[in-house]
């Protein structure tokens, strides 16, 4: 299932990435103390999301069984290539 959200991503002065990434990105998304895999995808047809700018996407769980429980409205969540922080954001509209 796709679930609506909004991500800032982090560009490399920031700590973040070093090119912005591209549609189809797989980040680890960190819930509270948990991670999974998901991918994300921008609700409009760019190809690449550049850095400091918030996009509306489309994000959908790797192991949406183990998260279905804490999935609610302006859920904060933090994307991580590693334990580096490359982007941020929250879920919304979603139940």
């Amino acid at each position: 299932m796709k679930y609506n959200a909004v991500v800032r991503f982090l560009s490399k002065n920031e700590g973040g990435r070093m090119n912005p990434p591209m549609t189809g990105y797989k980040p680890h998304m960190k819930i509270g103390n948990e991670q999974t895999s998901c991918i994300i995808t921008p609700k409009d047809s760019i190809e690449k999301m550049n850095f400091g700018i918030d996009h509306e996407v489309f994000i959908e769980f790797q192991y949406e069984d183990n998260f279905i429980e804490k999935i609610n409205d302006r859920l904060n969540i933090g994307l991580y290539e590693g334990n580096r922080l490359v982007g941020h954001g929250y879920l919304y509209n979603n139940r």
